[in-house]
Formats: C-alpha cells, sequence, structure tokens
C-alpha cells in the first residue's frame, strides 16, 4: 500500500471511529442518566437491574439475524437507521419527562427497543472496520478503539452524574441526541465503506444465512476453540464486575470514594493499554501472548482482590489486571478479522457474539448466588476451614466475597492452563 492510500485510509477510519465513539459517549450517557432516574424513582436495585436485562435480552435474541442481514445490506445505512430509530426514543423519553408522564416500565420498553437497534449496529460497525481498514493495520486501529472504549466507559458516567446533579436528566438527553447528529452527518458526508464484489445467492433464507454463520463457527474448530475461551474468560469477569463494588463498599466501611478510585482506576489502564497496543510492535505468535495475558490477568488481578485488605491494594490489583487487556483484545480481534473471509463476518460475528456473551448474565447470576449463599454465609460460621482462611483473606463482612476471588482466579489460571493445551487453538498462528 502506498503512502497516499494509506493516509486516505486511516482518514476514513479516523473520521467512522470518532463518529462512532462521540455516538456511543453520548449514548452511555443518557443510559447512566436513566439508571440514576430510575433507581431514584424506584429505590428499588432490582428495578434498574432489569433495565440491562432488558437490553441484553434482544440484542443476544436477534444476533444471529443482525448479523446475517449486514452480510447482506448496505453496512452505512444500517448503522444510520439504527441510530435515527434510537435517537426517536431518546426524543420519546424527552416528550414523557416534559409531559411529566415518564414512568420507569416504560424504560423497560425503551431499553428493549434500543437493544434491538443495537442488535443491527453492532455487526454492522464491526464488519465496516474490516471493510475500511487493511490487514497491516488492524492492530494500530484497534489500539485506537480500545481507547475510546475505555475512555467512553471512564468519562461517560462521570459527565452523565455531574450534568444530572446540576442539571437533570433532560439536558444529559439533549447532548445526546446532539452526538447523534454529529455521527450521522459524519457517517453521510466523511465515512466511505468500500463495498465487495463477491457473487451472492439472493434467494438464500435469512434463517439459513444464521445457520451457515454457526455452520462456520463449529466447522472452524480453531476459530471455535477461540470463541469458547473468550466466553470462559466472560464467564470469570462477569464474576469478577459483580461482586467487586460490594466487596469494596462491604470492605471499606460503604466508603465511596475508595470504590471511585478502584473502578476509574480500570478503565485507566485500559486507556493506557491503548496507547501502548499502538506503540508495540505485532507478534507472530498470537495465541501464547493471548493465553499468557489472562493467566496474569486472573493471577493478580483477583488473587490481590482476595487477598488485599486496603484500597491500595485493590486499586494496584485492577490496575495491573487490567493493562493488558487492549492488548488482549486487539489480537484477538486480529484473528477473527484475517481468518474469517469479509462476505461471512457479520453472521460469523454474530454468532460468535452469543456464544461469547451469553456467559456474561450466567456469571453474574453465578455470582450473586455464590456470594449470598455460599461464600458469605461460610465466612460467618464458625469451622476450622475458616479460620483457615481468616489468616488469608480476613474476617467481616466482605470477606466470603474476597474467598470468592481467590476460587475464579484459580479457576481462571486453571483454565488457561486447559486452553494451552488445546491444539486446535494453536493452529490459529499457522498461516
Amino acid at each position: 500500500m502506498n503512502i497516499k492510500n494509506n493516509n486516505n485510509e486511516f482518514k476514513n477510519f479516523y473520521w467512522f471511529a470518532t463518529g462512532q465513539f462521540v455516538s456511543q459517549f453520548g449514548s452511555k450517557m443518557t443510559s447512566f442518566g436513566l439508571v440514576l432516574w430510575a433507581y431514584k424513582e424506584s429505590g428499588s436495585v432490582l428495578s434498574t437491574s432489569l433495565l440491562s436485562v432488558c437490553y441484553l435480552f434482544p440484542e443476544v435474541l436477534l444476533s444471529f439475524i443482525a448479523g446475517s442481514i449486514s452480510d447482506s445490506w448496505n453496512k452505512k445505512k444500517i448503522m444510520m437507521v439504527s441510530d435515527t430509530v434510537a435517537a426517536m426514543f431518546s426524543f420519546g423519553v424527552l416528550i414523557l419527562m416534559s409531559a411529566h408522564s415518564l414512568k420507569v416500565e416504560y424504560l423497560y420498553l425503551i431499553n428493549f427497543m434500543l437493544g434491538i437497534m443495537d442488535s443491527f449496529q453492532n455487526p454492522a460497525s464491526e464488519v465496516a472496520v474490516s471493510f475500511i481498514v487493511s490487514r497491516e493495520n488492524l492492530m494500530k486501529t484497534s489500539g485506537l478503539r480500545s481507547f475510546f472504549n475505555s475512555f467512553t466507559g471512564i468519562f461517560a458516567p462521570v459527565a452523565a452524574t455531574s450534568l444530572y446533579a446540576f442539571f437533570g436528566l433532560k439536558i444529559v438527553i439533549l447532548i445526546d441526541l446532539s452526538t447523534f447528529f454529529f455521527s450521522l452527518i459524519t457517517l453521510l458526508v466523511c465515512v466511505s465503506i468500500p463495498k465487495v464484489y463477491k457473487t451472492v445467492d439472493t434467494s438464500e433464507s435469512i434463517i439459513s444465512k444464521c445457520r451457515l454463520g454457526i455452520q462456520y463457527i463449529f466447522s472452524k474448530k480453531d476459530i471455535h476453540s477461540l470463541i469458547m475461551f473468550m466466553a470462559f474468560v466472560n464467564f470469570i469477569a462477569a464474576v469478577y464486575n459483580s461482586i467487586l463494588s460490594p466487596m469494596i463498599l462491604s470492605r471499606s466501611g460503604d466508603n465511596d470514594v475508595q470504590l471511585g478510585i478502584v473502578t476509574s482506576t480500570v478503565g485507566i489502564a485500559g486507556l493506557v493499554g491503548s496507547i501502548l497496543v499502538t506503540r508495540l510492535r505485532p507478534v507472530t505468535k498470537r495465541v501464547p501472548l493471548i493465553l499468557n495475558i489472562m493467566t496474569f490477568s486472573f493471577l493478580i488481578c483477583n488473587a490481590l482482590l482476595g487477598i488485599g485488605r486496603n484500597f491500595y491494594v485493590w486499586t494496584f490489583a485492577v490496575f495491573a489486571g487490567n493493562i493488558l487487556i487492549p492488548l488482549l483484545i486487539a489480537n484477538v480481534e486480529y484473528i477473527m478479522r484475517t481468518k474469517i473471509p469479509l462476505t461471512m463476518q457479520g453472521r460469523v460475528f454474530s454468532a460468535r457474539n452469543t456464544l461469547q456473551y451469553t456467559s456474561i448474565p450466567l456469571g453474574n447470576l453465578t455470582a450473586g448466588f455464590l456470594a449470598d449463599n455460599v461464600f458469605e454465609p461460610y465466612m460467618h460460621r464458625v469451622s476450622a476451614g475458616k479460620l483457615f482462611f481468616e489468616k488469608v483473606v480476613g474476617s467481616g463482612n466482605g470477606s466470603g466475597i474476597a474467598l470468592l476471588y481467590l476460587c475464579i482466579a484459580a479457576a481462571g489460571v486453571l483454565g488457561c492452563f486447559v486452553f494451552r493445551m488445546n491444539k486446535d487453538m494453536k493452529r490459529l498462528d499457522e498461516n
């Protein structure tokens, strides 16, 4: 690729990534603002949790269909229509608020519809990157996308909370709508998504396309093994995320400042790691690197969270455990985008997402059950085992969750060892 074409490619990608980043930042602010509003209205954690369920359910349910459609339809149009419909629902919330008619029950329906829109928007956006960015630039652009995602994760909740506190939910939604127009204009005027001209059987039904995506994954044992590994990682990560805030609050005397420092450090580590991705040279053996990163993360992060007794240790643990995650994601993305044909990526990515991400709600449910019904009660009753574990994780409220962190650290390291023996995964490094 010559210098001029390379510059045009990056310019095209930067416009695309910036537009998506601004739109996602606005959407994230509104999502966080709605959670704050719902909690203040209902006073129920369960009510706010159901908002996430209503969003996740249609996204997982429609993922196969949406991915198949994104392979056949114009990806720019899919993103524009999805964003437009989502903006209409945000505008609907604004109207209901102005009429003093907004209820938590309405947000369940709105989140359900937003989940449907994102189920179409996400695979189209993912595949569009493969069309815009050449193979040799995937690692560098992945670092920038990880940077944007981490930035959004850190500052969107902060911005939403500040704006909500001083100006209310309406201004948050108005800013979200302005980010929608920026993203729409960027897609229309500044972004070009190349077409891949290949013969396509237009008579093929959507159901057949969905089935092909699933069949492709199961026919490629190397790809299937990588997806199963990431599903395992997501399960452990879901347990980790679900119990982090309860443990810190329990062990710090409900100190919100310490919780804020620790949780913000996760995003800061992601930002630093994203910058590192753009600076590091690509490796030739990606699978060992992926497994080494997760072994380190499981061992250092989860183990120190369990053993640590103060937020200094917890802060170091989450920083060390998350700084290399963008490098993991970049290498997984590189493998997926270079091993799967462009014309198949929509349906395959959607099938992959369903297989990978269904482990997240399972991890959330498992974490809640184990923490409330197994580990916390165990550390509050008298037994020889409890006395031994007290020497490792301490005692009192949150000690059971700390013990659970040690268990998922061991489970994570063991899982990495099992996948390290997987011959199919090793073949991913073969050209």
